[in-house]
C-alpha cells in the first residue's frame, strides 16, 4: 500500500572512513543549508533532487527524516521543526501549524512499542540551522521534517523495556514507520488521518501531546529535575550526544 502511494527515495550519507567526518574533516551533519558540490557531493546532489521535485516538477516533499542514532537517551523519538519553538522572532511572528509536524509523531507512539512521544522536541536552535531537518523545513519549506533518533542503550518502556535495540527491532521500528505514513492521505497537501486505514481512531495531536507526562531522568539532568507538561519544553537542548 505504502509503494502505490508514496514514492521514497533513501540516501546512505554515512561517510566510509568515520561515523559522522568526511575527508574534508568537516561535519557533514552541518553541511545541509549550503552544501559544496565537490566536498559534499552526496548532500549537494540529493538536496538538489528534493529542489528539482518540489519546485520544477511541483511535486512536494510530504516527509523528511534523517535517520541518526542517540548515545544518552533512551527508546526511538523524533525531533522536528516549529515555528512557535524557533531561535528567530520572524519564524514565531507567523502562525504555526501543530498539526503538520505532530501528526507524524503521535501515529508512531500508537504503531511502534519503542517510540516514545514525550522525548520528542520540535525546538528550532540556532547552532541546528545547519542540519538536514532544519535545512530541508526551512528551504524547501517540508513542515514534516524530522531527525529520528534511535538509542544505542536501548529502551525503558513496554514490551522492550531494558533491552538493547538490535537488527531486528530496528526493522521493526523502520516498518511501524511505514505503517504510520500509510495512515495519512494527502488532500490538497494537507496529510490528516486516514480513517479508512485500519479503523484509526480520530487523533488530535496537540492535545495528544500536551497531556502531562514524566520525562525520562537522564545523567545530565539529575542537578534540574522537572515534570513539563508541554511538549516543545521536552528535551530542552538537543545535546551534543545527538548527531542532528
Amino acid at each position: 500500500m505504502r509503494r502505490r502511494k508514496i514514492i521514497s527515495f533513501e540516501y546512505d550519507f554515512r561517510p566510509p572512513e568515520t561515523n559522522r567526518y568526511g575527508l574534508t574533516n568537516e561535519d557533514l551533519n552541518r553541511r545541509w543549508s549550503n552544501p559544496n558540490r565537490v566536498l559534499h557531493p552526496v548532500i549537494y546532489h540529493a538536496k538538489g533532487l528534493m529542489e528539482y521535485c518540489s519546485r520544477v516538477l511541483h511535486r512536494p516533499i510530504h516527509v523528511f527524516v534523517d535517520y541518526h542514532g542517540h548515545s544518552r537517551r533512551k527508546n526511538v523519538f523524533l525531533f522536528g521543526c516549529s515555528r512557535s519553538g524557533s531561535w528567530s522572532a520572524a519564524d514565531r511572528d507567523k502562525p504555526d501549524q501543530p498539526a503538520q509536524y505532530l501528526m507524524l509523531p503521535r501515529l508512531m507512539q500508537k504503531t511502534s512499542p519503542a517510540f516514545a512521544l514525550p522525548l520528542c522536541s520540535f525546538k528550532v536552535e540556532r547552532n541546528k540551522e545547519s542540519t538536514a531537518r532544519v535545512a530541508i523545513w526551512r528551504q524547501l519549506g517540508v513542515a514534516r521534517s524530522y531527525t529520528m533518533e534511535s538509542s544505542f542503550c536501548g529502551c525503558d518502556q513496554g514490551p522492550l523495556a531494558g533491552l538493547h535495540l538490535d537488527t531486528v527491532h530496528l526493522r521493526n521500528v523502520g516498518r511501524d514507520f511505514c505503517q504510520a505514513l500509510a495512515f495519512l492521505k494527502d488532500i490538497n497537501d494537507n496529510w490528516i488521518l486516514d480513517k479508512s486505514t485500519n479503523n484509526q481512531e480520530d487523533c488530535c495531536p496537540l492535545e495528544c501531546v500536551r497531556k502531562k507526562s514524566i520525562r525520562p531522568k537522564f545523567i545530565a539532568d539529575e542537578s534540574n529535575e522537572e515534570n513539563t507538561d508541554d511538549l516543545s519544553s521536552t528535551c530542552d537542548s538537543e545535546d551534543s550526544s545527538s548527531a542532528d
